[in-house]
Formats: C-alpha cells, sequence, structure tokens
C-alpha cells in the first residue's frame, strides 16, 4: 500500500469561451495502473460565476476537499494518473460532459511513486478549449503520506486579520473552523467543529486584526489524530444577522484549507489559513494558528483552558477575551479552572494526580492569593465533565474579598514541577441592595404556625439563589403583633386563596414600599391549592417553608416572570433556554454542591423542589438590585411616615386624610370582573407593570365619564386551572369619584359605582384615657350610622389601625372586618407616649375613620431572629417594635459572656481552640437589649456541641 496526497492549489482560467461571465465545472480524478478511480475532486466557485483571467483558489467543500489522500496500491510502490477536465455553461451550475456549452479542455499528467523526480509541485495544463483557445491551469503538490500513527495534536486558534468584509459599514461577521479526517491509525473519524466566532456579538471592520479568545467553545482544541486530518475554515458577514453563516448571510468571504499530520512535522507549527477569496474576488480573511504534538508518554503537560467565575450559576466563558463576568459584591465566589491534562488517553487513562494551583484577584488596588481547595486529578479536556465539581481547579474566594468594583483573576495550575500557563480573566462586581421581607408567620385552626428559626432557615438560603449578599443580603421587618398572623380563609379555594393575598395586602398598607416585600410562610400540613401565590404589584406573597418557593415567589416580587418549563402561564418570551431550563450548571460555592444543566429554572414548574437559578434571571435579578458605588454601604431603608394623627379623641367618623386609594378586584377568564373593597391609603402608587398580551387598565370616572385618575395595570394569570387573576392599583383619591372601571385594549369590562358619601359610624369605647388598661386588651366598639343615606345602603368594611402621634409605625391587626368590635392586645404593640388605635371603614370607594384618645405605651425590647445555629458561621438580626430592623453594630456577638465581634455574622472558628457559650445581643437606638444563648460551641470545628442529657 501507498499512500499519498494530492493538493490542489489553484485554477489560472485564461479563457472561458463566453462573452461575459459565467458557470464553470473543473472535475479531477485520480485513477491507479488499472484504471480504476481512488479520489475525485470537483469545483465550480461555489456556484458562483467565474470571467477570463483570473486564478481562483481550489478552496473545495466540505463534500470535495481540495486536499485527496488515496492508496494507489503497488509494492513497494506503483503508478498512476491524475486527469483534469473543465466545462462552461451560463445557466447550469454543474456543467459537465453532458450538460455544457463550451468545453475547456482536459490535462494529464502519469506519476510514479517510486521516482521522487515525478512529485512534488504539479501543473495539469493549459489546456486547449474546444474552440483552440488556452483554456485553464490547475497546480497542485503530490507527496507521498508517512504512515500513519495515533498522536493528540493541541491546536490553538490566535487571530484573525479581516482584510475586506465587502461592506461599506461595519457588519456582523461569523467565522467557523471544521476538522475532517477518516477513521485512520487507531484515531476515529474526525468530522467535528472545533470553533465559532462573531467577535462576541460586536461588529468588524476592515484592514484590523481581531483575537479568537471569545470564540466558542474553546480557541484551544485538542484532537486525537492518526494521520492526516483538514483543517477548515470559512467565514461570512451580515449587518443584521448577529451570526452570519451559509443559512443567512449578504457577502461570503472566503475559506481556507490546511492539512495536519503527525507524521509530518513539517505539516506542525505556526500556520496562516489564507488570505482567503471572498464572493467578489477581493482578499477576505486569513486565520493564524498553531499546531503542536503532545507527548506519547504521561508525563503532564498542563493546559488551562478556560475558568468559570461563578455565585450560582454563570455563563461558561472560555478563556480570555469577551464580557467581564456580572457578580455581586460582598458575595463568597467560586473560580473553576479547567484543564487539559496533556496526557494521551491510552497513557494510564491520560490522567495526572495531584494538581494544584494558585489564584491571584487584583481589585480595586489591592491583591489577595489563595491556594486551590482541593487537588485534583487532571485528565484530558474532552473527558472534563462540568457537572463534576472534581473535575475543576477550584479556588474560594470569601465574600469578604469581593468588593465592588472589576477584578483581574490570574489562575495558574502546577504538578510534578511543571506549571501551566496562566490565564487572567476579569470579573465584574456589583455592589447590590439586600432583599428586604415582612417577616409572618401563619396558622390556621388545625396547624401551627411554623417556629421564626424555620422561617429564617428558609429565608437566609435565598442568597444560594440570588446576586445579594451572603451576609446582609436580606434585611428582615418584623410587624408588631403579627409576626404570627391566624387565618380562618379556605387556603383550598382560589376564593379563599385571593381573600387571604387581600389580608396580607391590608397587613403591608401602612408598612411597606416598593423595596419591601412581606411573605407569609405556612407550615406544609396547610392543605392549600398551591404551594404559593404572589400579588404582583402589591409586593405581598404566601407560601409553603420550601426554598424553592420562597425564592420563586420572591422572584415574582421582584419583576420575574415564569420560565417556560412545566406548562405555567405569564411566560417570559425572552427567556433562554427556550426550554425554560438552566442550561448552565449550577454550583453553590461554599458547599460545593453541584446542580444539573436540565434542573428546571427557579421561576419554572419544573423539579419544584430542585429547580435552580438560570444565568437569564441571574442577571435579570442583578440589574433589578444593582445599586451606584456611593450607596453600597447604604443602611435599610428606615420605616415610613404614615401621616401625622392628631392627638385627639375622635369619635364621629371623618375622612381618611390618604392622599391615594387602593383599587383591587378579580378578572375570570370569561371576563367577570369582581370588586373588593377600595381604601384610601397615603402609601403612594408602585411603578406600573404590563406584561405582553391585551392592554388592562383602570380608571376612576366622573358622572360626566371624564376620567380623573387612571394607570395601565398587569394581569396574569399565572397557571392553567386559575380561574381568575387578581388586579390592583393605587390612584390619587378623588372625591368627586362616581365610577371605577376595567378596561382591556379599551373597551369596558366592569365598573364599580362609588357611593354618594363617606361611611358614617362613631367609636362607642373607648371614650377616655382611663377606659384603656396599657398593661393588657382594648376592647374597641363602634356603630355605624345611615344618617339620610339614599338607597340601599352599601356594606362597609372595617379595619383596625395602631399608630403614634409621629405616624412612624402603623400595625394593622384588624383587616377585613364586617363586625363592629375587635380587641386589641396592646402588650404586642410599639411604645410611645401618644399612642391611639384607629378603626377605618370604607363603603367600597371612600374611606372614614374614628380614634381613640391617646394612651402611653412602655418601649418594647427589640425582638432577636437568629439564624442557623449549628455553626460555623452564625446569623443573626434584631428587629425594634419602635425602630425597624437592627443590623451591623446594633448586633453584638458574645463569646463566654464577653462582647467579641458585632455585625450579622458571627464565625466560631476565630474563637480558637477550645469550647465556649455563645450569646447573640441586640441594642435599639434607645439602648434597650435583648439577648439570646445559641449554645456551646467547639472553637475549632465551629459546630454547637450538643446538651448533655439528664442522668
Amino acid at each position: 500500500m501507498t499512500l499519498m496526497r494530492l493538493t490542489l492549489n489553484t485554477v489560472h482560467l485564461f479563457e472561458d469561451e463566453e462573452a461575459g461571465s459565467t458557470r464553470m465545472g473543473l472535475y479531477v480524478r485520480v485513477l491507479d495502473n488499472a484504471g480504476g478511480q481512488v479520489a475525485e475532486f470537483r469545483w465550480n466557485r461555489r456556484n458562483g460565476e467565474v470571467e477570463d483571467n483570473f486564478q481562483y483558489p481550489l478552496d473545495g467543500d466540505q463534500e470535495f476537499p481540495s486536499v485527496l489522500v488515496f492508496d494507489i496500491g503497488g509494492e513497494p510502490g506503483g503508478t498512476g494518473r491524475i486527469n483534469v477536465k473543465a466545462y462552461t455553461d451560463n445557466d447550469e451550475r454543474w456543467p459537465d460532459e453532458g450538460h455544457h456549452e463550451n468545453f475547456l479542455g482536459e490535462a494529464q499528467i502519469v506519476f510514479d511513486t517510486r521516482e521522487p523526480s515525478q512529485l512534488g509541485q504539479l501543473l495539469l495544463g493549459p489546456t486547449t478549449t474546444d474552440n483552440g483557445h488556452t483554456g485553464y491551469a490547475v497546480t497542485g503538490v503530490l507527496e507521498p503520506v508517512p504512515p500513519r500513527g495515533f498522536r493528540h495534536v493541541r491546536l490553538v486558534f490566535r487571530d484573525v486579520v479581516v482584510f475586506d468584509d465587502e461592506n461599506s459599514d461595519f457588519p456582523h461577521m461569523g467565522l467557523y473552523v471544521r476538522a475532517f479526517a477518516p477513521a485512520q491509525g487507531d484515531a476515529a473519524e474526525i468530522n467535528q467543529e472545533l470553533l465559532r466566532w462573531n467577535n462576541g456579538g460586536d461588529r468588524v471592520f476592515k484592514e484590523a486584526l481581531f483575537p479568537l479568545a471569545s470564540g466558542t467553545p474553546s480557541p484551544v482544541t485538542t484532537l486525537a489524530v492518526g494521520g492526516p486530518t483538514r483543517i477548515w475554515v470559512e467565514a461570512y458577514t451580515h449587518d443584521d444577522e448577529s451570526w452570519p453563516s451559509h443559512l443567512a448571510y449578504e457577502n461570503y468571504l472566503g475559506r481556507a484549507m490546511i492539512t495536519i499530520d503527525p507524521g509530518e512535522p513539517d505539516t506542525l507549527g505556526r500556520h496562516v489559513l489564507g488570505p482567503t477569496q471572498t464572493d467578489q474576488t477581493h482578499n477576505g480573511f486569513l486565520v493564524t494558528m498553531s499546531s503542536e504534538l503532545l507527548p506519547p508518554d504521561a508525563t503532564p503537560n498542563l493546559e488551562i483552558t478556560g475558568v468559570e467565575v461563578t455565585q450560582a450559576t454563570q455563563h461558561f466563558t472560555p478563556p480570555t477575551g469577551g464580557t467581564p463576568h456580572a457578580l455581586a459584591a460582598a458575595k463568597a465566589t467560586l473560580v473553576r479552572v479547567y484543564l487539559d491534562s496533556g496526557i494521551d488517553p491510552r497513557e494510564g487513562g491520560g490522567t495526572v494526580a495531584g494538581v494544584t494551583g494558585t489564584l491571584t484577584l487584583t481589585l480595586n488596588g489591592g491583591s489577595f492569593t489563595v491556594r486551590s481547595l482541593n487537588p485534583i486529578t487532571a485528565r484530558p479536556i474532552a473527558q472534563v465533565d462540568r457537572a463534576q465539581i472534581q473535575h475543576t481547579l477550584n479556588f474560594l474566594v470569601p465574600a469578604n474579598q469581593v468588593t465592588p468594583g472589576t477584578a483581574k483573576i490570574l489562575v495558574q495550575a502546577e504538578v510534578a514541577g511543571t506549571t501551566s500557563n496562566p490565564m487572567e480573566v476579569t470579573a465584574d462586581f456589583r455592589a447590590t441592595r439586600p432583599v428586604t421581607i415582612w417577616m409572618v408567620r401563619v396558622s390556621t385552626p388545625t396547624v401551627p404556625a411554623i417556629s421564626a428559626a424555620r422561617y429564617r432557615a428558609v429565608a437566609d438560603a435565598l442568597p444560594l439563589r440570588y446576586p445579594v449578599a451572603d451576609t446582609g443580603g436580606i434585611v428582615y421587618y418584623t410587624v408588631p403583633g403579627l409576626t404570627e398572623i391566624h387565618t380562618t380563609r379556605d387556603l383550598t379555594s382560589e376564593d379563599g386563596q385571593e381573600d387571604f393575598i387581600d389580608d396580607l395586602e391590608d397587613i403591608q398598607e401602612d408598612h411597606g414600599n416598593d423595596d419591601q416585600l412581606l411573605y407569609a410562610m405556612v407550615d406544609p400540613a396547610v392543605p392549600m391549592g398551591v404551594r404559593g401565590m404572589a400579588r404582583y404589584d402589591d409586593h405581598v406573597a404566601f407560601g409553603y417553608d420550601f426554598e424553592t418557593t420562597f425564592a420563586h415567589e420572591v422572584g415574582h416580587l421582584l419583576g420575574l416572570r415564569h420560565a417556560p418549563c412545566g406548562g405555567p402561564e405569564n411566560v417570559d418570551e425572552d427567556f433562554t433556554p427556550p426550554d425554560g431550563r438552566t442550561g448552565e450548571v449550577g454550583v453553590e460555592p461554599l458547599t460545593r454542591t453541584i446542580h444539573p444543566a436540565d434542573s428546571g429554572d427557579l421561576m419554572s414548574y419544573c423539579g419544584l423542589n430542585t429547580r435552580w437559578m438560570s444565568g437569564y434571571h441571574w442577571l435579570r435579578l442583578l440589574n433589578t438590585l444593582s445599586v451606584r458605588g456611593e450607596q453600597a454601604d447604604a443602611v435599610p431603608p428606615e420605616r415610613p411616615v404614615h401621616g401625622t394623627v392628631p392627638a385627639v379623641l375622635t369619635t364621629t367618623s371623618r375622612p381618611f386624610p390618604g392622599e391615594y386609594v387602593r383599587v383591587r378586584g378579580r378578572l375570570t377568564r370569561s371576563g367577570t370582573v369582581r370588586w373588593q373593597p377600595c381604601l384610601r391609603t397615603h402609601r403612594k402608587p408602585s411603578p406600573a407593570r404590563t406584561f405582553p398580551g391585551p392592554a388592562y387598565t383602570l380608571s376612576v370616572e366622573d358622572a360626566g365619564g371624564r376620567v380623573l385618575a387612571g394607570t395601565p395595570i398587569a394581569v396574569a394569570f399565572d397557571r392553567q386551572e386559575q380561574q381568575a387573576a387578581l388586579f390592583g392599583a393605587r390612584l390619587p383619591y378623588a372625591p368627586r369619584a362616581h365610577r371605577v372601571v376595567l378596561r382591556r385594549d379599551g373597551t369596558e369590562l366592569g365598573a364599580m359605582v362609588v357611593p354618594s358619601a363617606p361611611p358614617q359610624f362613631v367609636l362607642n369605647a373607648p371614650l377616655s384615657t382611663p377606659e384603656i388598661d396599657t398593661d393588657g386588651v382594648l376592647h374597641l366598639r363602634w356603630q355605624r350610622l345611615d344618617i339620610g343615606e339614599p338607597g340601599p345602603r352599601p356594606a362597609f368594611t372595617y379595619y383596625v389601625r395602631f399608630t403614634n402621634a409621629d405616624g412612624t409605625f402603623a400595625p394593622r391587626p384588624g383587616v377585613n372586618l364586617t363586625g363592629t368590635s375587635f380587641d386589641l392586645d396592646l402588650r404586642t404593640m410599639p411604645g410611645h407616649e401618644r399612642c391611639v388605635a384607629q378603626v377605618i371603614a370604607t363603603n367600597g370607594y371612600h374611606t372614614s375613620y374614628v380614634q381613640t384618645p391617646p394612651f402611653a405605651l412602655p418601649p418594647r425590647p427589640p425582638l432577636l431572629l437568629p439564624g442557623a445555629t449549628e455553626g460555623p458561621l452564625l446569623h443573626a438580626q434584631g428587629s425594634s417594635p419602635q425602630h425597624g430592623p437592627l443590623t451591623a453594630a446594633a448586633v453584638e456577638w458574645l463569646v463566654d459572656g464577653r462582647a467579641a465581634a458585632t455585625g450579622g455574622s458571627f464565625d466560631v472558628r476565630s474563637t480558637g481552640s477550645g469550647t465556649f457559650a455563645i450569646a447573640v445581643r441586640a441594642t435599639d437606638p434607645d439602648g434597650l437589649t435583648t439577648t439570646t444563648p445559641l449554645g456551646t460551641y467547639d472553637g475549632t470545628s465551629g459546630r454547637r456541641l450538643p446538651v448533655p442529657s439528664e442522668q
């Protein structure tokens, strides 16, 4: 057997026998001594036209490559023939012997593989056309191929030089590199794309050099090669397509091909593919690359092929270049380094154990260096599984090293005295505001509320999935007297669920703002028809104590819609990937727990307890929660002012002074509107939110139909079985209101007629301060008045509001009441020198109130809200009934009774070896304190020790 390679380079066309341009078919056949065909090449300039006196590269295509490898037969060699023919035709794409207008002639050479003088550079032609003119000439190289042998070859694609993009502006460019080889030399067939590049989505310009570092999947590739292997590149441009290709392009920039062969050192090393010839016969582009044989033994030749910087889920960016990773500051960060061992897999599997490395992070003028977490076994890059944490060299950057700014991260690996190439990536760490949560626990007649510790254990897991700080990323608010609420609503029915979320909104009405979210957590023993529910525009939600449910509903309150997995409605049509899964491997930096790429996205209905944060929603939330650098250290927002309260007894109702009115209701799928009572409020409107689809609006009109106030609103059906969707908005209060109207695409769906006057009622008790037991329960009694009210009497809905003369807090312990009495436990209310209780009534739109005489309550000490207490990292926050959240220096950690640290977290391992009693203390601005012992801990492991059993 004699293996030969024929490389066809160019065709020079002297005469095509046509007055203008035409189409040409060129055919090269290699025949053995018996006349049998052993190889064939065809060319028609990629279906393009040709002209006289032009030279064209024979760049071939995937089906007919211009490099032919063939066995000529014979021992120790043999003879063969190379024959070339060409035809032209104005209409035929492939003119040939049976379909042509002109025959451009034929040329042939005979060669003997045993005669070196007959090998090397070849010239077939010039030929003579059927009209007696000089036709064309083909150039090429004929050479023997050394015996095949298996080796690994590393290819590194470096730069592309664009000479002409055939565009007057700055187009997008798509460049594609593929490799082809038959099964040979113990290596499998190769037919794969090695690299695709579009300049990171940016446009290109002519006469410029661009690095290929941002190409995907990686500019570094290792191929198992058993003989001659073709490396083929082509490129396209387009003004509008971000990835121009053979399927969609405006200009074709040409293609080029080289052959590498592990048996021929001359075919390895540095390479230039091109310059290519564009479809306008200009120089298109060239690509620079290198190829090298990897050692055929078990000596490692480490190569870092990519670096992933992640805090939950991060789109993988191979080597340097491209957009920096977008991450959150003050958050533990895992850096995963992808290594190629550089060893033939057949040499002990290609693995090398004991690989370690270093990472240096440079940020804001400072530098931090850390060693890899554990030694790993490096392997050939083709065997690296991203879903296996032990397949990557891992580095942990602690949260206290991650400050806002753009960081440079330099990594390098080493083993057995050898080091890898260094690689540097950048990461953009952004300051984020905390997620603020009103902490409410729910009991029912049959199921008690979960504990505060359980609530925090669930909610404290949110930073695992969200781009917020590990410590302080959640700030907890508590509603005085309503940290635990009791509901008798039927949570198995849609009506009961909607009524319950109405109750929650009423509780939050005088408290939160757009950055403060209320989540009422329910024990899973409570039967419900849903795992959770959120009212998007009012920042309230309820659900079970599942980490994924909590994160899902809070995501809705922060503006996220559903991912299209599991059949939800109200889907974000822009979500990627389109199947609604994460599409990327997720990882928890502190535990290194892996979440597969086929996990359902957090906002989907897939894998309800295993859902994870996708890169798409991570970036959405990061943009929502990001703050400017000067705001990064801002304290949590103060409680809102709810309007000053006159320090007088108000026994006869008067209009409630809120300048806005809260409107809400429900819309069925059939278009029926059910209105809920409107209520005047001090709380400003939230920014309007709408969803794709029909345009819904709420408006208040006078008797003449003139719109007094209006706003677009969101109406969303989240589940296929859901029959009614909640809607609501806050509008400026209009005393002359006659109707409240809901419209869809301008068509009225339903209207609520507004009563002519505010509700009238009187306070019966208490009527004097001595009637109020400030150490016990306040018994409120009132009576409705219907003086001179024409027509049917509208229903009144009552609310009980506790506040103070300064209007700095306003719990609503009583909501959606229909009776005329309420017992208020003052022992759970905030302290102040002038407190009052108000009864508020609405008749559907207008709102009135009565008020008790003022009374004094002593300031209440703060609550302590500790997180998980197992250790080694402890978390805690305080909450003052008078002042709200207590964080930072207001939280103090005590070790054996002595102050050791302040802040929201404490690492027990900082105490050193020994056994220690740990407690946490919260101090409010008035100097009131509460101390909670957490247990006894081992200072080395940081773990809490079990309580000794009594003998």
